[in-house]
């Protein structure tokens, strides 16, 4: 995909009892109601018609999202005269790490929103109008002003739909166990379409009539989207997850509320002494992290078997957040490098700096059937997660070692060494991400999906985070050739570290609770 590890399939789960142990509301009274389960109707291709609404959906949400996130990083330090907010490189690296980061540190509180007030239904639709009046003051209020206030709303937005469309999809999918899998692959490539499209569009739009329109073709996109989404809403959520009937109110509802408004004016307070963002919410992610492990390690209902398979994930989660930070490195220092150091004419053409961006969910179309065809027909016989993390993380060693040298020879780096890293990237994340997603999902205890599911996520925001925090020490043009070395070795040591975990653990890395072996 175009960014690491997006909710494919939501924190809101088709599982009662997993929703009322939503982090946010450990134990106590189940408060949502399982998806309503209708019988199998019509299909297209093999699969219900009520899921291609919301996969189509997640498409023009892909769209806007990664067209908007392409081109961000331009807009906060380009020049006044260029339409740009003329701050510092590592400002803009910050900036668009803690944005990032703080999408995915979003969706525990809009998992939780779903599950408890709006439904699943209602979270994505909800979620739309917020992106796009985010996308919209983005386009249309000047300075740090807009920049912040979109920002806020994009990112609330976005992680809403985020989980609430893999909640629909899922519930539209209730009825046909045996597809589930086709069924979200489809999603799932309709969104690296959708970035694919995005990332083109609005680059093409951006070096050719400016940011503003840049931002409003995202707000456009998004709401051509929820128009197309709209007269098939009543089909496609009837089978989503719903609020039960006792519903949360008083404290329990204000103050988790109350602690998001909190966060975010702590963020805007961060900003305002001059401080790098995102090591707050990098810190908060980590410590929301560590709070969550801990308490279900402290459960005393759990046998040694089920803290034993949740161990052996810990080293998974930590790869996944130095993968996010690798991967993060695309939209901040590599796009400034594409854009100040590097040789993009072809036959003759300059081509917009963000261009090479969009090999990333490319590759995702390209790669993703292939290897599951490639991991179909092996069976047993394929490599281990470890073997598959080391060999993801080894390339892109060698794609960030192969930017470092480029970038230290002096001119302009050649086209080819950014595409040859982007595509690896990509590639590398049709392997670290939904086996990541997978890993967290069969190794959770009866009843602690959510649980992991948030656990995952909240690696990547860490690693995004940290990405944003390392960005302080990058300078264009003067320590390029160090920075890209210095995560040429982050990969490399992940990938010796996945082979010692590979030896470590044996072939079997973990068997679930259904008995099935996770290699």
């Amino acid at each position: 995909m175009s960014k690491p590890s997006r909710p494919p399939i939501g924190l809101t789960l088709d599982n009662p009892e997993a929703a009322s142990r939503h982090p946010w509301n450990d134990g106590g009274a189940m408060i949502v109601s399982s998806s309503p389960t209708a019988p199998p109707g019509r299909t297209l291709f093999g699969l219900p018609r009520t899921m291609y609404p919301v996969a189509g959906f997640a498409g023009f949400d892909a769209l806007a999202y990664y067209g908007m996130q392409t081109i961000l990083v331009y807009y906060v330090y380009f020049a006044a005269n260029e339409g740009g907010l003329e701050l510092s490189p590592s400002v803009a690296i910050a900036i668009v790490s803690t944005y990032s980061a703080a999408t995915f540190l979003a969706t525990m509180f809009t998992g939780w929103l779903a599950d408890n007030v709006l439904g699943a239904g209602r979270g994505l639709r909800w979620g739309a109008v917020l992106a796009l009046i985010g996308y919209l003051v983005l386009a249309l209020v000047p300075g740090e002003v807009g920049l912040a206030a979109g920002l806020i709303a994009i990112a609330f937005g976005a992680a809403s739909m985020w989980v609430s469309e893999g909640a629909v999809l899922g519930g539209t999918l209730n009825a046909h166990e045996g597809k589930r899998e086709s069924g979200f692959t489809i999603y799932y490539l309709g969104s690296a379409a959708g970035a694919l499209v995005g990332i083109t569009l609005t680059g093409a739009l951006q070096t050719g009539f400016g940011f503003r329109i840049g931002f409003l073709a995202s707000a456009v996109v998004i709401l051509i989207g929820l128009l197309v989404y709209l007269p098939f809403r009543r089909g496609t959520e009837a089978t989503a997850p719903a609020v039960a009937t006792v519903r949360i109110s008083g404290w329990a509802l204000a103050w988790p509320i109350v602690g998001v408004i909190a966060a975010v004016a702590a963020v805007i307070g961060t900003v305002a002494v001059g401080w790098n963002p995102a090591t707050l919410v990098g810190a908060g992610a980590l410590v929301a992290a560590a709070a969550l492990l801990f308490r279900l390690f402290a459960r005393h209902d759990l046998d040694r078997e089920h803290k034993r398979r949740v161990l052996r994930y810990l080293p998974f989660f930590f790869a996944t957040g130095a993968f996010s930070m690798l991967y993060q490195q695309l939209y901040t220092t590599v796009a400034i490098h594409s854009e100040a150091s590097t040789d993009r004419m072809v036959f003759g053409i300059e081509l917009p700096p963000s261009t090479v961006l969009g090999i990333a969910p490319l590759c995702t179309i390209i790669v993703a059937p292939i290897l599951a065809t490639v991991w179909g027909a092996l069976g047993r016989r394929q490599p281990s997660l470890a073997v598959k993390f080391a060999v993801a993380f080894a390339g892109c060693a060698v794609g960030m070692g192969w930017l470092a040298l480029a970038s230290g020879v002096g001119g302009l780096t050649p086209i080819i060494v950014l595409v040859f890293i982007v595509f690896v990237f990509g590639a590398s994340d049709v392997v670290v991400s939904p086996s990541g997603l997978s890993l967290a999902s069969a190794v959770a205890p009866a009843g602690f999906e959510t649980r992991m599911l948030s656990v995952h996520y909240l690696s990547v925001a860490i690693g995004i985070a940290a990405a944003g925090v390392a960005g302080e020490g990058f300078i264009p043009g003067e320590n390029e050739t160090g920075y890209f070395a210095g995560f040429a070795v982050v990969g490399a040591v992940v990938a010796v570290a996945m082979i010692v975990v590979r030896v470590a653990f044996g072939k079997r890395l973990v068997t679930t609770r259904e008995g099935e072996v996770v290699r």
